[in-house]
Protein backbone atom coordinates (compact mmCIF):
# COMPACT_ATOMS: atom_id res chain seq x y z
CA UNK A 1 0.00 0.00 0.00
CA UNK A 2 1.23 3.38 -0.87
CA UNK A 3 1.98 6.21 1.41
CA UNK A 4 -0.12 9.49 2.30
CA UNK A 5 0.93 12.81 1.44
CA UNK A 6 1.43 15.83 4.00
CA UNK A 7 2.27 19.56 3.09
CA UNK A 8 5.87 20.80 3.04
CA UNK A 9 5.83 24.01 1.77
CA UNK A 10 3.11 26.83 1.56
CA UNK A 11 2.81 30.07 0.94
CA UNK A 12 3.22 30.86 -2.80
CA UNK A 13 0.51 32.14 -5.27
CA UNK A 14 -2.54 30.27 -5.22
CA UNK A 15 -1.42 29.05 -8.82
CA UNK A 16 -0.45 25.65 -10.09
CA UNK A 17 3.74 24.23 -9.15
CA UNK A 18 4.89 23.13 -12.43
CA UNK A 19 8.55 23.15 -11.75
CA UNK A 20 10.46 21.11 -8.67
CA UNK A 21 14.23 21.37 -9.01
CA UNK A 22 16.79 19.81 -6.76
CA UNK A 23 20.52 20.85 -6.89
CA UNK A 24 23.51 19.92 -5.20
CA UNK A 25 26.77 20.62 -5.13
CA UNK A 26 29.80 19.59 -3.02
CA UNK A 27 29.37 22.03 -0.14
CA UNK A 28 25.26 22.75 -0.43
CA UNK A 29 22.04 21.56 -1.54
CA UNK A 30 19.02 23.19 -2.38
CA UNK A 31 15.23 22.72 -3.18
CA UNK A 32 13.32 25.60 -5.55
CA UNK A 33 9.98 25.31 -6.76
CA UNK A 34 8.78 27.47 -9.95
CA UNK A 35 5.38 29.31 -8.90
CA UNK A 36 3.61 31.57 -11.24
CA UNK A 37 6.37 32.91 -12.96
CA UNK A 38 8.52 32.73 -9.44
CA UNK A 39 10.80 30.88 -8.22
CA UNK A 40 10.89 30.15 -4.44
CA UNK A 41 13.81 28.54 -2.10
CA UNK A 42 11.87 25.48 -0.64
CA UNK A 43 15.01 23.87 0.68
CA UNK A 44 13.40 24.47 4.28
CA UNK A 45 9.26 22.66 5.01
CA UNK A 46 7.25 25.49 6.17
CA UNK A 47 5.94 28.90 4.45
CA UNK A 48 8.56 30.05 1.98
CA UNK A 49 8.78 33.84 2.39
CA UNK A 50 9.63 35.98 -0.79
CA UNK A 51 10.73 34.84 -4.09
CA UNK A 52 14.27 34.05 -4.97
CA UNK A 53 13.15 35.24 -8.13
CA UNK A 54 9.82 37.04 -9.86
CA UNK A 55 9.00 38.88 -12.82
CA UNK A 56 9.31 35.44 -15.01
CA UNK A 57 6.68 34.68 -17.77
CA UNK A 58 3.69 33.25 -15.81
CA UNK A 59 2.59 31.05 -18.25
CA UNK A 60 6.17 29.65 -19.25
CA UNK A 61 7.11 26.20 -17.75
CA UNK A 62 10.19 26.44 -16.52
CA UNK A 63 12.97 23.59 -17.39
CA UNK A 64 16.69 23.17 -15.90
CA UNK A 65 19.92 21.17 -15.83
CA UNK A 66 23.01 21.31 -13.57
CA UNK A 67 26.30 21.99 -14.81
CA UNK A 68 29.75 22.53 -12.94
CA UNK A 69 32.59 24.01 -14.31
CA UNK A 70 35.36 25.43 -12.64
CA UNK A 71 33.49 28.77 -11.11
CA UNK A 72 31.06 26.88 -9.56
CA UNK A 73 28.17 24.13 -9.40
CA UNK A 74 25.41 26.00 -11.80
CA UNK A 75 21.11 25.20 -11.70
CA UNK A 76 20.41 26.68 -15.60
CA UNK A 77 16.81 27.20 -15.58
CA UNK A 78 15.06 28.19 -18.37
CA UNK A 79 11.55 28.91 -19.92
CA UNK A 80 11.38 29.89 -24.03
CA UNK A 81 10.60 33.71 -22.84
CA UNK A 82 12.81 34.89 -20.01
CA UNK A 83 16.54 34.81 -20.32
CA UNK A 84 18.12 31.86 -18.50
CA UNK A 85 18.50 32.22 -14.75
CA UNK A 86 21.12 30.96 -13.14
CA UNK A 87 22.15 29.93 -9.17
CA UNK A 88 25.42 29.37 -8.17
CA UNK A 89 24.99 28.03 -4.62
CA UNK A 90 24.09 31.18 -3.07
CA UNK A 91 22.18 33.32 -5.49
CA UNK A 92 20.48 33.81 -8.40
CA UNK A 93 21.78 36.19 -11.49
CA UNK A 94 21.19 36.21 -15.24
CA UNK A 95 24.97 37.20 -15.54
CA UNK A 96 26.59 35.65 -18.00
CA UNK A 97 24.01 36.25 -20.21
CA UNK A 98 23.41 33.44 -23.14
CA UNK A 99 23.80 35.36 -26.61
CA UNK A 100 23.58 35.75 -29.82
CA UNK A 101 20.49 33.88 -29.69
CA UNK A 102 17.66 34.70 -32.92
CA UNK A 103 14.36 33.59 -32.69
CA UNK A 104 13.93 33.74 -28.96
CA UNK A 105 15.23 32.52 -25.52
CA UNK A 106 16.32 28.51 -24.61
CA UNK A 107 13.38 26.86 -23.74
CA UNK A 108 15.32 23.90 -22.55
CA UNK A 109 18.61 22.97 -21.75
CA UNK A 110 21.27 20.05 -21.25
CA UNK A 111 25.22 19.18 -21.05
CA UNK A 112 26.93 17.37 -23.19
CA UNK A 113 30.93 16.80 -22.90
CA UNK A 114 31.25 20.12 -20.64
CA UNK A 115 29.37 22.14 -23.17
CA UNK A 116 25.50 23.46 -22.71
CA UNK A 117 23.06 22.61 -25.67
CA UNK A 118 19.85 24.09 -25.82
CA UNK A 119 16.47 24.84 -28.08
CA UNK A 120 14.12 27.39 -28.48
CA UNK A 121 10.39 27.18 -28.39
CA UNK A 122 9.31 26.27 -31.86
CA UNK A 123 12.62 25.75 -33.62
CA UNK A 124 14.51 23.04 -35.49
CA UNK A 125 17.86 24.44 -34.83
CA UNK A 126 19.68 23.98 -31.54
CA UNK A 127 22.35 25.76 -29.62
CA UNK A 128 25.72 25.36 -27.78
CA UNK A 129 27.79 27.05 -26.05
CA UNK A 130 31.45 27.41 -25.60
CA UNK A 131 33.60 24.75 -23.47
CA UNK A 132 32.77 24.77 -19.97
CA UNK A 133 30.57 27.98 -20.08
CA UNK A 134 27.52 29.06 -18.83
CA UNK A 135 26.86 31.83 -20.68
CA UNK A 136 28.37 34.14 -23.85
CA UNK A 137 27.79 33.23 -27.12
CA UNK A 138 26.16 30.56 -28.33
CA UNK A 139 26.56 28.70 -32.29
CA UNK A 140 23.24 27.93 -34.18
CA UNK A 141 23.25 24.82 -36.05
CA UNK A 142 20.04 24.50 -38.64
CA UNK A 143 18.78 20.51 -38.10
CA UNK A 144 15.73 21.56 -40.88
CA UNK A 145 18.01 19.23 -43.53
CA UNK A 146 17.79 16.66 -41.27
CA UNK A 147 14.53 16.41 -40.01
CA UNK A 148 12.20 15.13 -42.39
CA UNK A 149 8.92 15.27 -40.85
CA UNK A 150 9.04 18.77 -39.50
CA UNK A 151 7.87 19.81 -36.07
CA UNK A 152 10.64 21.27 -33.54
CA UNK A 153 13.17 20.30 -31.51
CA UNK A 154 11.46 19.79 -27.83
CA UNK A 155 14.35 17.79 -25.65
CA UNK A 156 18.04 16.38 -26.29
CA UNK A 157 20.63 14.56 -24.22
CA UNK A 158 23.49 12.56 -24.17
CA UNK A 159 23.90 8.83 -24.43
CA UNK A 160 26.67 6.60 -23.78
CA UNK A 161 26.39 3.74 -26.05
CA UNK A 162 28.93 0.51 -25.63
CA UNK A 163 30.19 -0.75 -29.02
CA UNK A 164 33.39 -3.23 -30.18
CA UNK A 165 35.49 -0.49 -28.79
CA UNK A 166 34.02 0.47 -25.71
CA UNK A 167 31.58 2.74 -24.46
CA UNK A 168 31.05 6.37 -26.56
CA UNK A 169 28.99 9.06 -25.47
CA UNK A 170 26.52 10.58 -27.71
CA UNK A 171 24.25 13.18 -28.55
CA UNK A 172 20.88 12.61 -29.20
CA UNK A 173 17.93 15.28 -30.24
CA UNK A 174 14.26 14.67 -30.25
CA UNK A 175 11.55 16.50 -32.48
CA UNK A 176 7.77 16.89 -31.67
CA UNK A 177 6.88 14.60 -34.46
CA UNK A 178 9.04 12.03 -33.23
CA UNK A 179 12.36 11.61 -34.98
CA UNK A 180 15.69 10.97 -32.92
CA UNK A 181 18.95 11.84 -34.19
CA UNK A 182 22.12 10.80 -32.79
CA UNK A 183 25.59 12.50 -33.22
CA UNK A 184 29.05 11.42 -32.23
CA UNK A 185 31.99 13.80 -31.74
CA UNK A 186 33.45 16.53 -29.03
CA UNK A 187 31.00 19.30 -30.09
CA UNK A 188 29.69 20.61 -34.22
CA UNK A 189 32.57 22.52 -34.38
CA UNK A 190 34.77 19.02 -34.56
CA UNK A 191 35.61 17.82 -37.79
CA UNK A 192 34.97 14.74 -36.77
CA UNK A 193 31.01 15.59 -35.66
CA UNK A 194 28.79 12.87 -37.46
CA UNK A 195 25.15 12.05 -38.18
CA UNK A 196 25.44 8.21 -36.52
CA UNK A 197 21.59 7.57 -36.77
CA UNK A 198 18.32 9.07 -37.73
CA UNK A 199 15.42 6.78 -36.47
CA UNK A 200 11.52 7.58 -35.95
CA UNK A 201 8.92 6.86 -33.26
CA UNK A 202 5.91 7.81 -32.24
CA UNK A 203 5.47 11.48 -31.24
CA UNK A 204 6.67 12.07 -27.47
CA UNK A 205 4.88 13.42 -24.81
CA UNK A 206 6.15 16.64 -24.31
CA UNK A 207 10.08 18.31 -23.53
CA UNK A 208 9.93 15.96 -19.90
CA UNK A 209 9.50 12.76 -21.97
CA UNK A 210 13.21 11.87 -21.97
CA UNK A 211 15.61 10.23 -19.33
CA UNK A 212 18.32 8.22 -18.85
CA UNK A 213 17.77 4.73 -16.96
CA UNK A 214 20.94 2.85 -16.34
CA UNK A 215 22.64 2.78 -19.80
CA UNK A 216 19.71 2.91 -21.75
CA UNK A 217 17.13 6.02 -22.41
CA UNK A 218 13.60 5.60 -21.83
CA UNK A 219 11.63 7.63 -24.29
CA UNK A 220 7.76 8.65 -23.29
CA UNK A 221 5.54 8.58 -26.28
CA UNK A 222 2.08 7.70 -27.54
CA UNK A 223 2.59 4.47 -28.16
CA UNK A 224 4.24 4.16 -24.64
CA UNK A 225 7.57 4.19 -23.32
CA UNK A 226 10.25 2.92 -25.06
CA UNK A 227 13.72 2.02 -24.60
CA UNK A 228 16.52 3.66 -27.21
CA UNK A 229 17.99 0.59 -27.56
CA UNK A 230 15.17 -1.18 -29.24
CA UNK A 231 14.36 2.23 -31.23
CA UNK A 232 17.72 1.83 -32.82
CA UNK A 233 16.18 -1.95 -34.47
CA UNK A 234 13.31 -1.79 -34.89
CA UNK A 235 10.27 0.21 -36.71
CA UNK A 236 7.84 2.49 -35.06
CA UNK A 237 4.85 -0.44 -35.29
CA UNK A 238 7.16 -2.88 -33.65
CA UNK A 239 8.26 -0.75 -30.73
CA UNK A 240 5.12 -1.08 -29.15
CA UNK A 241 5.51 -4.76 -28.38
CA UNK A 242 9.09 -3.79 -26.86
CA UNK A 243 8.12 -0.75 -25.01
CA UNK A 244 7.74 -0.68 -20.71
CA UNK A 245 4.45 0.55 -20.81
CA UNK A 246 3.29 -2.82 -22.65
CA UNK A 247 1.42 -4.71 -19.86
CA UNK A 248 -0.92 -1.61 -19.69
CA UNK A 249 -1.22 -0.60 -23.13
CA UNK A 250 -4.69 -0.40 -23.30
CA UNK A 251 -4.80 1.91 -20.23
CA UNK A 252 -1.68 3.86 -21.79
CA UNK A 253 -3.80 4.18 -24.95
CA UNK A 254 -6.90 5.73 -23.18
CA UNK A 255 -4.82 7.91 -21.30
CA UNK A 256 -3.21 9.32 -24.41
CA UNK A 257 -6.51 10.12 -26.07
CA UNK A 258 -8.21 11.13 -22.71
CA UNK A 259 -5.39 14.14 -23.08
CA UNK A 260 -4.93 14.99 -26.54
CA UNK A 261 -3.58 18.63 -26.64
CA UNK A 262 -2.42 18.88 -23.00
CA UNK A 263 0.86 19.71 -21.55
CA UNK A 264 2.01 18.12 -18.48
CA UNK A 265 3.52 14.84 -19.17
CA UNK A 266 6.39 14.16 -16.59
CA UNK A 267 8.68 11.10 -16.59
CA UNK A 268 10.88 10.45 -13.80
CA UNK A 269 12.46 8.33 -11.55
CA UNK A 270 12.71 7.60 -7.44
CA UNK A 271 15.94 5.20 -7.22
CA UNK A 272 15.45 4.99 -3.27
CA UNK A 273 12.33 3.38 -3.97
CA UNK A 274 13.43 1.63 -7.52
CA UNK A 275 10.10 3.49 -8.45
CA UNK A 276 9.28 4.93 -11.97
CA UNK A 277 6.71 7.91 -12.02
CA UNK A 278 4.42 8.95 -14.67
CA UNK A 279 2.49 11.96 -14.27
CA UNK A 280 -0.59 12.46 -16.14
CA UNK A 281 -1.40 15.79 -17.22
CA UNK A 282 -5.01 17.01 -15.43
CA UNK A 283 -8.00 16.53 -18.36
CA UNK A 284 -10.38 17.70 -15.59
CA UNK A 285 -9.57 19.90 -11.67
CA UNK A 286 -10.13 16.53 -10.31
CA UNK A 287 -7.91 14.29 -12.39
CA UNK A 288 -5.03 13.55 -10.24
CA UNK A 289 -3.34 10.19 -11.79
CA UNK A 290 -0.28 8.83 -11.90
CA UNK A 291 1.16 5.69 -13.24
CA UNK A 292 3.40 4.00 -10.89
CA UNK A 293 6.42 1.22 -12.23
CA UNK A 294 8.55 -0.98 -9.99
CA UNK A 295 11.46 -0.61 -11.84
CA UNK A 296 13.00 -3.74 -10.28
CA UNK A 297 10.03 -6.23 -11.51
CA UNK A 298 8.14 -3.65 -14.26
CA UNK A 299 4.92 -4.17 -12.59
CA UNK A 300 2.33 -1.33 -12.69
CA UNK A 301 0.04 0.29 -10.57
CA UNK A 302 -1.88 3.84 -10.44
CA UNK A 303 -2.24 6.29 -8.15
CA UNK A 304 -5.16 8.24 -7.47
CA UNK A 305 -5.26 11.35 -5.19
CA UNK A 306 -2.27 13.16 -5.36
CA UNK A 307 -2.74 17.16 -6.71
CA UNK A 308 0.42 16.70 -8.41
CA UNK A 309 1.39 19.41 -11.45
CA UNK A 310 5.34 17.81 -11.52
CA UNK A 311 7.35 16.03 -9.39
CA UNK A 312 11.12 16.18 -7.79
CA UNK A 313 13.46 14.01 -5.73
CA UNK A 314 15.38 16.11 -3.26
CA UNK A 315 17.37 14.32 -0.15
CA UNK A 316 16.12 11.03 -1.59
CA UNK A 317 12.32 12.15 -0.11
CA UNK A 318 9.54 12.45 -3.19
CA UNK A 319 7.96 15.81 -3.48
CA UNK A 320 4.93 17.01 -6.19
CA UNK A 321 3.86 20.70 -7.20
CA UNK A 322 -0.15 20.89 -6.84
CA UNK A 323 -3.02 23.13 -8.15
CA UNK A 324 -2.71 25.74 -5.19
CA UNK A 325 0.83 26.54 -4.93
CA UNK A 326 1.91 23.96 -2.45
CA UNK A 327 4.24 21.59 -1.95
CA UNK A 328 3.50 18.44 -0.83
CA UNK A 329 5.68 15.51 0.33
CA UNK A 330 4.91 11.78 -0.72
CA UNK A 331 4.77 8.65 0.26
CA UNK A 332 4.60 9.36 4.10
CA UNK A 333 1.72 9.33 6.23
CA UNK A 334 -1.56 7.33 6.55
CA UNK A 335 -3.38 10.26 5.01
CA UNK A 336 -3.98 12.52 1.66
CA UNK A 337 -3.33 16.05 2.98
CA UNK A 338 -5.54 14.75 5.71
CA UNK A 339 -8.27 12.87 3.71
CA UNK A 340 -8.68 8.80 4.00
CA UNK A 341 -8.00 7.08 1.07
CA UNK A 342 -8.36 3.46 0.27
CA UNK A 343 -5.84 0.69 -1.46
CA UNK A 344 -7.77 -1.33 -4.26
CA UNK A 345 -6.00 -4.20 -5.11
CA UNK A 346 -7.89 -5.64 -8.57
CA UNK A 347 -6.68 -8.43 -9.56
CA UNK A 348 -6.98 -10.34 -13.63
CA UNK A 349 -9.73 -12.78 -13.88
CA UNK A 350 -8.89 -16.27 -13.84
CA UNK A 351 -10.88 -19.66 -14.36
CA UNK A 352 -9.64 -21.01 -11.02
CA UNK A 353 -7.88 -23.84 -13.65
CA UNK A 354 -11.29 -24.84 -15.00
CA UNK A 355 -12.49 -22.99 -17.68
CA UNK A 356 -16.09 -22.75 -19.17
CA UNK A 357 -17.10 -24.41 -15.74
CA UNK A 358 -19.14 -21.57 -13.33
CA UNK A 359 -18.19 -21.55 -9.87
CA UNK A 360 -19.91 -20.57 -6.18
CA UNK A 361 -17.71 -18.68 -4.67
CA UNK A 362 -18.46 -18.92 -0.54
CA UNK A 363 -15.52 -17.38 1.22
CA UNK A 364 -12.53 -15.44 0.95
CA UNK A 365 -8.96 -14.99 2.49
CA UNK A 366 -6.35 -12.60 1.87
CA UNK A 367 -2.93 -13.29 3.07
CA UNK A 368 -1.91 -9.75 4.32
CA UNK A 369 1.00 -8.65 7.13
CA UNK A 370 0.82 -5.44 8.43
CA UNK A 371 2.54 -3.32 11.52
CA UNK A 372 -1.17 -2.55 13.06
CA UNK A 373 -4.48 -4.02 12.77
CA UNK A 374 -6.38 -3.42 9.60
CA UNK A 375 -10.03 -4.44 8.35
CA UNK A 376 -10.00 -4.83 4.58
CA UNK A 377 -13.33 -5.58 2.36
CA UNK A 378 -13.44 -8.32 0.30
CA UNK A 379 -15.45 -8.52 -2.62
CA UNK A 380 -16.06 -11.14 -5.35
CA UNK A 381 -16.13 -10.16 -9.03
CA UNK A 382 -17.50 -12.11 -11.45
CA UNK A 383 -17.02 -12.73 -15.63
CA UNK A 384 -15.15 -10.00 -16.30
CA UNK A 385 -17.14 -7.25 -14.61
CA UNK A 386 -14.69 -4.20 -13.82
CA UNK A 387 -16.92 -1.68 -11.52
CA UNK A 388 -15.34 -1.07 -8.57
CA UNK A 389 -17.06 -1.54 -5.23
CA UNK A 390 -17.84 0.97 -3.24
CA UNK A 391 -14.55 2.16 -0.89
CA UNK A 392 -14.70 1.15 2.71
CA UNK A 393 -14.87 2.83 6.13
CA UNK A 394 -11.49 3.52 7.27
CA UNK A 395 -9.44 1.19 9.36
CA UNK A 396 -7.59 3.61 12.42
CA UNK A 397 -4.10 2.47 12.35
CA UNK A 398 -3.22 2.53 16.07
CA UNK A 399 0.22 0.79 16.46
CA UNK A 400 1.46 0.03 20.68
CA UNK A 401 4.72 0.15 21.52
CA UNK A 402 7.61 2.42 22.56
CA UNK A 403 8.21 5.54 20.44
CA UNK A 404 11.84 6.74 20.18
CA UNK A 405 12.72 9.90 22.13
CA UNK A 406 9.90 9.54 23.83
CA UNK A 407 9.24 6.70 26.03
CA UNK A 408 12.09 5.82 28.78
CA UNK A 409 15.52 3.65 27.43
CA UNK A 410 14.87 0.56 29.24
CA UNK A 411 11.42 0.62 30.62
CA UNK A 412 9.02 0.75 26.93
CA UNK A 413 8.69 -1.95 24.66
CA UNK A 414 9.18 -1.79 21.12
CA UNK A 415 6.17 -2.05 19.21
CA UNK A 416 5.56 -5.49 17.86
CA UNK A 417 6.93 -6.22 13.98
CA UNK A 418 4.29 -6.70 10.99
CA UNK A 419 2.40 -9.69 12.08
CA UNK A 420 -0.28 -11.38 9.87
CA UNK A 421 -3.35 -10.15 9.80
CA UNK A 422 -5.48 -12.58 7.73
CA UNK A 423 -8.62 -14.32 8.64
CA UNK A 424 -11.51 -15.68 6.29
CA UNK A 425 -14.43 -13.38 5.39
CA UNK A 426 -18.23 -14.29 3.73
CA UNK A 427 -18.12 -13.05 0.28
CA UNK A 428 -20.02 -14.93 -2.28
CA UNK A 429 -19.81 -14.42 -6.18
CA UNK A 430 -21.46 -16.77 -8.85
CA UNK A 431 -19.60 -17.05 -12.20
CA UNK A 432 -17.06 -18.91 -14.55
CA UNK A 433 -14.39 -16.27 -14.17
CA UNK A 434 -14.12 -14.98 -10.77
CA UNK A 435 -11.55 -11.83 -9.55
CA UNK A 436 -11.04 -11.48 -5.41
CA UNK A 437 -10.83 -8.18 -4.97
CA UNK A 438 -9.34 -6.34 -1.76
CA UNK A 439 -9.19 -2.86 -0.61
CA UNK A 440 -8.53 -1.25 2.58
CA UNK A 441 -9.27 2.37 3.30
CA UNK A 442 -6.96 3.99 6.21
CA UNK A 443 -7.13 6.92 8.34
CA UNK A 444 -3.42 7.42 10.10
CA UNK A 445 -0.48 9.60 10.78
CA UNK A 446 1.99 6.68 10.23
CA UNK A 447 3.39 5.58 7.11
CA UNK A 448 0.99 2.43 6.30
CA UNK A 449 3.38 -1.03 5.95
CA UNK A 450 0.61 -3.19 4.34
CA UNK A 451 1.56 -6.14 2.24
CA UNK A 452 -0.93 -8.65 0.93
CA UNK A 453 1.08 -11.45 -0.08
CA UNK A 454 -2.00 -14.06 -1.50
CA UNK A 455 -5.49 -14.24 -1.58
CA UNK A 456 -7.58 -17.63 -0.92
CA UNK A 457 -10.57 -18.67 -2.44
CA UNK A 458 -13.06 -21.28 -1.03
CA UNK A 459 -15.37 -22.49 -3.73
CA UNK A 460 -17.01 -25.12 -5.05
CA UNK A 461 -17.73 -26.15 -9.32
CA UNK A 462 -21.58 -25.80 -9.99
CA UNK A 463 -23.31 -28.64 -12.28
CA UNK A 464 -24.56 -28.02 -15.95
CA UNK A 465 -28.21 -26.70 -16.00
CA UNK A 466 -30.23 -28.76 -18.42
Amino acid sequence: MRGGSLAYATGMANAPVTTLMPYNSASASKFFASCAGSIFDISNPGAVGAAAVSGLNNSAVVEFTQFTNSGASWLIAVNGVDAAQLFNGSTWTTSPAITGLSGGNLAYVWPFKNRIYGVQANSLSYWYLGLNSIGGAATQVDMSGIFKFGGYIISGTSWAISSTSGLYEVLTLLTSEGEVAIYDGLSPADTSWSLKGLYKISKPLGRRSILRAGGDLAIMTEDGIVPMSAVMSLDQIALQNKAITAPIAPAWRQAVIDRTGISGWQLLTWPLESMAIVNLPKATASDNIQYISNARTGAWARYVGWDANCFGVYNNKLYYGSSNGRVLQGETGGQDDGANYTMTVFPSYSSLRAPGIRKFVKMLRARIQSAFGITPQLTVKTDFDTTKPPQPTASVAAPTGAIWDTTMWDGGVWPPAISDQSQWVAAEGFGTVISPVMQLTLSSSTTPDVRLTATEVLYENCNPIG
